[in-house]
């Protein structure tokens, strides 16, 4: 076989591992319904992005939301812009970074241990049910800690790249890119996860003096010039921004005890070795004989994984709040570690054992997620959404009634924000943290007068139907118990049910005639008021 067969043969082989890949990642994010709040929270922002034509400022409900920074909308966003509204179109950011992840995997263990490694470490990563999982879930999770990986192993490539008396800035130059992305796709720890780690590497591998070549300016200022444009935009059109985002959610958060998931210090680890099973066992394989036998290299590679490992793991420790997507970034770390293990075992021929983890891997992850899209499918908003589509414009308003339902607007296709009905006095004082009310209280601070237009009182809400234009339907989403006694509902049926849920529509007619209904018993008395006047 000639060479430029091999080469195309490789090529070929490359390219049909990607397609599988994808394939395996996506498989349900084509059919699944968005999981609430999270997946309907973001995609709805990416949708709002889209459809108010404003790709600068996250919007919630009209309302500008900075809990998050804007990368995971922006390719979501884009996704809708040239695919289509889709459910794949709304999984594409999480999708693509899972798949950036396992590849630039592949290639950094392959180039410093050895293609067979390599091919376990990929394995291991797109089969741990956790990164499964992830890879098709619409959050900022699979994106920041794909971007954390980059550049991790970039710093890596840079250190090695010093020590051979030839440092390549190219990666450098790289790691800063991806360093920028991180901190646009959730916050500070895109930077401060990568610098926790590589120092931590430098300095357990004695090699600290390589840290004046990490200073090198032209890289900082790409960084600081891709990374911190947004930031500065943002607080000089809403002053308090950077408080609000830096402050209250990195610092507070980080310290806090009122945000949600609170578990104790120890959760992650056990939580995380079950998560990655079956492939996970194979750590066991690490056994101190065997280890130093190992290359430089491979000692190496193993001190940097398990500082990856280790420093995420404590980190994100501290903190009492412990949502799982927060350690998603260890996955590449445990992965090249359990191939290790693997390695051990595959001196001369594949073991058995391999096959058997790998397959039970596969399999408990499709059983995994045939649950998830089961549980899934009897979403409300997802089922009252498909029973009315035909009937929905895109112009229609639609009203939310005491709970914010993150997806319909994205389901209905609808491109202006909903009105949300609440008990808005009572809610600012009292409910917790990580809520829907606490969201859009938040926002309102941004933009008041945006927010007396979106959340409304039960006795704001005939004024505000009445002003819509001629052409306008109105869609009204909640429950029996919130609904009945509101005037624009009475002698109205619903148009849909799901269970406890209930979705009423009115048409352009039936508004034009509640409102002029509402405006005859003013008139009489004005009328009467009137005549009363000239009778004395």
């Amino acid at each position: 076989m000639s060479p430029v067969q091999i080469k195309q043969n490789s090529h070929l082989s490359h390219f049909l591992w990607l397609a599988v890949t994808l394939l395996w990642l996506g498989m349900a994010a084509v059919c699944r319904p968005l999981t609430l709040p999270d997946e309907g929270r973001y995609v709805g922002i990416a949708w709002e992005m889209l459809t108010s034509g404003n790709w600068a400022i996250p919007h919630l409900d009209g309302l500008p939301y900075f809990h998050k920074p804007p990368l995971f909308y922006w390719i979501t966003a884009a996704s809708f812009k040239l695919f289509g509204p889709s459910l794949l179109a709304s999984r594409l950011a999480s999708l693509l970074a899972a798949l950036l992840m396992a590849i630039a995997l592949y290639w950094f263990t392959a180039r410093h241990l050895d293609k067979k490694t390599a091919v376990l470490a990929f394995v291991a990563l797109v089969t741990q049910p956790f990164f499964f999982a992830s890879a098709q879930f619409a959050n900022l999770d699979m994106l920041v800690a794909s971007m954390i990986a980059m550049t991790i192993m970039l710093a890596a490539e840079f250190t090695w790249s010093i020590e051979q008396g030839q440092p390549e800035r190219k990666y450098l130059y790289m790691a800063m890119v991806f360093a920028a992305g991180g901190v646009l796709a959730k916050g500070l720890i895109g930077m401060v996860l990568p610098v926790l780690v590589a120092g931590g590497w430098l300095l357990v591998s004695r090699r600290l003096a390589s840290l004046k070549y990490f200073l090198w300016w032209p890289a900082l200022v790409l960084f600081f010039l891709m990374a911190s444009p947004w930031f500065l935009c943002m607080e000089s059109q809403f002053k308090g921004f950077l408080e609000y985002f830096f402050i209250h959610h990195h610092v507070q958060r980080f310290t806090g005890t009122h945000f949600n998931n609170q578990q104790p210090f120890w959760f992650y680890l056990p939580v995380l070795l079950a998560l990655t099973l079956p492939a996970s066992l194979w750590l066991t394989r690490l056994r101190k004989h065997e280890v130093q036998l190992w290359s430089s290299r491979q000692q190496d590679v193993a001190w940097l994984m398990v500082c990856w490992l280790a420093l995420i793991l404590l980190f994100f420790s501290i903190p009492v709040s412990k949502p799982l997507g927060y350690i998603m970034p260890v996955l590449p770390a445990m992965a090249v570690l359990t191939a290790m293990g693997m390695r051990q075992a595959w001196q001369y021929r594949f073991p058995k054992r391999l096959w058997v983890t790998f397959l039970a891997a596969a399999v408990t992850c499709v059983i995994a997620m045939g649950m998830v899209i089961q549980h899934a499918q009897k979403t409300a908003s997802f089922l009252l959404a498909t029973k009315v589509k035909p009937l929905v414009s895109k112009q229609d308003q639609l009203i939310l009634l005491n709970k914010y339902q993150f997806d319909l607007m994205f389901y209905l296709r609808l491109s202006h924000p909903a009105w949300m009905v609440a008990d808005w006095r009572t809610a600012e004082y009292e409910v917790l943290d990580d809520s829907w009310e606490k969201e859009l209280i938040e926002a309102k601070h941004f933009d008041p007068q945006t927010a007396a237009n979106q959340l409304l009182t039960e006795s704001m809400l005939t004024q505000h139907v009445c002003q819509l234009g001629p052409q306008q339907a109105v869609w009204v989403a909640g429950d029996p118990g919130n609904a009945n006694h509101l005037p624009i509902l009475a002698g109205i049926a619903p148009i849909a049910t799901v269970r406890d849920h209930y979705l009423w529509r009115f048409s352009p007619a039936q508004v034009s005639r509640f409102c002029l209904a509402q405006t005859r018993p003013r008139e009489s008395i004005t009328a009467q008021s009137d005549r009363n006047k000239l009778v004395r």
